[in-house]
């Protein structure tokens, strides 16, 4: 009844049970799947299980309005509007998502809350979280009804002060500006706006960026960090945590609580980083030597490790959606940073977070004279130069001698 497809377009109506019981009400959405990408766009319907399953034969006045409703979208709107860009070839969610909005695609707020939607309704969690932060932050500066032609160099400066007053870092600056280009690139492409009235660039408004500070530690930092008596058993924890990241590749938390113990195999850890995952067309999978170290915090703070298929940490055990996993890992990550202050900070070291882990680790190993493509390859950078393809990957017995290095 709620089905159509068209050049490798497909729609249908579904009742989504991805979050929330299945056997409450749940919402009707429009799945639109395109190159194997699934979309979800809202129905405003929401109906229990026994609904569902008589949906379409139902005689119930409420259930026939909800049905006559989702007809007349489905004929005059959805539906329309994918059969129009198939026909040409010319399909993209980009471009639905305009045909979708383009009554309300006329400020920048608008164009933000459709990039946050895609976003979310691909599962890209982090990212969405990100246009979320900046649509919020760009709101309290200018209000939530700004017209793209409001975005101009001039404006641009004056938001930079407005940032500057309130002791934003540079980094965050760079962030936003960004991050709010890419929605004026996005209008830009969508024929919006204009290309003549891009406030980005040389003779525009150039977008400052960060000199950066020192955030790595020495080797002497570390061993007082591992040493120090630690007050509590939160504090401990988190700096155990902190520690295995940094030797474990400086690995970020959110791959480090989605390791699971089947990833560990003859004394090491294989995984591929979620953040490039889905950004690179050849997927490198990184392989890290279980230190000592590592083991001991393992058996400290980790699962029981009787079954292959559970989480090493604790930290994400019973999530079962993105969004679970984001809000777990958030808040050990959140917990960490704060702990972590403490230790360093009764030590009279560097403030850091758990970012100086990675940087650590890089920067600690670099000073030791280890090849830069071994760096590379272990912090999962795509290699250097093509030439590096000929040298291989390095040996079990290499990656031990390297890594271990950071014990001594």
């Amino acid at each position: 009844m709620f089905e159509y497809s068209l050049n490798g377009v497909s729609l249908g109506l579904v009742r989504d049970t991805r979050y929330k019981d299945k056997e409450e009400a749940c919402p009707l959405k429009w799945r639109v799947i395109s190159k194997r990408k699934v979309f979800y766009y809202s129905s405003g319907i929401n109906l229990l299980p026994n609904e569902w399953e008589y949906f379409e034969t139902s005689k119930k006045p409420i259930l026939k309005e909800y049905r006559n409703s989702l007809q007349r979208y489905f004929d005059e709107v959805i539906k329309k509007h994918i059969r129009e860009l198939a026909e040409i070839d010319q399909f993209t969610f980009d471009a639905l998502n305009v045909r979708l909005n383009k009554a309300v695609v006329n400020t920048v707020n608008s164009a933000f809350q459709i990039k946050i939607d895609e976003l979310s309704a691909a599962n890209r969690i982090g990212n969405a979280s990100i246009y979320q932060g900046v649509k919020n932050a760009i709101e309290a500066f200018a209000g939530d009804k700004i017209p793209y032609s409001a975005i101009t160099p001039r404006w641009l400066v004056k938001y930079q002060a407005y940032m500057e007053g309130k002791k934003i870092t540079y980094a965050t600056m760079g962030m936003r500006f960004r991050t709010l280009r890419a929605i004026i690139n996005d209008a830009i492409r969508q024929n919006i706006i204009k290309q003549s009235v891009y406030p980005f660039g040389k003779g525009k408004f150039e977008i400052p960026t960060s000199g950066g500070r020192e955030m790595a530690l020495t080797l002497d930092d570390i061993r007082k960090i591992a040493e120090f008596d630690c007050q509590t058993e939160t504090m401990r924890m988190c700096r155990d945590l902190w520690l295995f990241s940094f030797y474990c590749n400086g690995v970020n938390f959110g791959d480090m609580c989605r390791f699971k113990y089947s990833d560990i195999d003859q004394g090491e850890i294989y995984f591929y980083r979620k953040k490039t995952f889905n950004k690179t067309k050849d997927k490198k999978e990184i392989v890290a030597p279980l230190l000592p170290p590592m083991q001991t915090i393992i058996d400290l703070w980790g699962n029981d490790n009787t079954d292959k298929n559970v989480f090493v940490f604790p930290f994400c055990n019973g999530c079962t959606t993105e969004q679970q996993l984001k809000l777990a890992i958030s808040n050990i990550t959140r917990l960490t940073n704060k702990q972590i202050k403490l230790v360093t900070k009764a030590l009279e070291l560097p403030d850091i977070s758990t970012y100086n882990a990675r940087h650590s680790y890089a920067t600690i190993l670099a000073k030791m004279r280890v090849p830069e493509s071994y760096i590379a390859e272990q912090l999962g950078h795509a290699h250097q130069t093509i030439t590096q393809n000929y040298f291989g990957s390095y040996s079990k017995e290499e990656r031990i001698k390297y890594n271990s290095m950071l014990l001594s």
